[in-house]
């Protein structure tokens, strides 16, 4: 059982922090799906070791690409809050 966090309804970062980065991968790569999009180099980076962390790489995507991501993200990020109250 996995404990999601209330505020988003997401699974909450546990203490395995590659399996957080792998489902963190996961859905990113589902919402570019269903999108329509893709980035190909989306990935965990197999190398913490030099971070001291485990991150995840977006590595690299066609500009048409990149250019509907920001779109995406900027009505996005322009839309109210679902959790918004006034």
């Amino acid at each position: 059982m996995s404990i999601v966090d209330v505020t988003t309804g997401r699974p909450a970062p546990g203490p395995d922090p590659r399996g957080d980065a792998e489902a963190a991968v996961r859905e990113l790569a589902g919402a570019l799906a269903a999108a329509g999009l893709v980035l190909p180099s989306l990935w965990v980076d197999p190398h913490p070791a030099l971070t001291g962390t485990v991150l995840v790489e977006l590595g690299r995507a066609r500009p048409g690409v990149v250019r509907r991501l920001a779109e995406l993200v900027a009505k996005g990020a322009a839309a109210p809050s679902r959790g918004a109250t006034a």
